[in-house]
């Protein structure tokens, strides 16, 4: 008989944030870069939009660091997920992601070696587009790999030939 997967109430419910808050952030993050398409064309609605990519950064990458305490230092003896260590990885990669955000919405700010790094504020932009494509395919992986090893993923079988 199969293990089943024990996942502590704390951790889908940080789970269940992190997708929403990531969801908001690549929504508005977009938008930023987009935004005749998406149709936010007045300068006050811009600056909104920017404000909520902001916010919900902050939202994103605190939800991170406190699954990342938690997985790591506090982790439960029960807790059994097959894919725990893509998720911590995920995890520590939304924190530089965090650091990109954070210097593209703020560039003159605590951040600005991180700006001058990159090659300023444009490059900025391109790589915090470039990792706003990366975080939605990586995430995409992960939900894809954990449909997959579920039950529920609907298993092919090779019709048996009867002699």
């Amino acid at each position: 008989m199969e293990e089943k997967n024990r996942v502590p109430g704390p951790v889908r419910s940080m789970y269940a944030v992190y997708l929403g808050a990531l969801a908001l952030v690549l929504y508005s993050g977009f938008c930023r870069f987009h935004p005749f398409v998406s149709g936010w064309r007045y300068p006050w609605s811009m600056e909104l939009m920017n404000l909520f990519n902001f916010v919900m950064g902050w939202v994103l990458v605190l939800t991170a660091v406190v699954y990342l305490y938690y997985a790591l230092v506090v982790r439960p003896v029960e807790w059994k997920e097959p894919l725990g260590v893509f998720r911590i990885a995920i995890a520590a990669l939304t924190v530089p992601f965090f650091l990109v955000l954070f210097a593209t919405c703020r560039p003159r700010g605590w951040l600005n070696g991180l700006v001058n790094l990159l090659g300023g504020p444009i490059r900025l932009f391109k790589t915090y587009e470039l990792a706003l494509w990366f975080m939605l395919l990586l995430n995409v992986i992960y939900v894809y790999a954990r449909w997959a090893s579920s039950e529920r993923f609907p298993r092919l079988f090779a019709v048996k030939k009867s002699e």
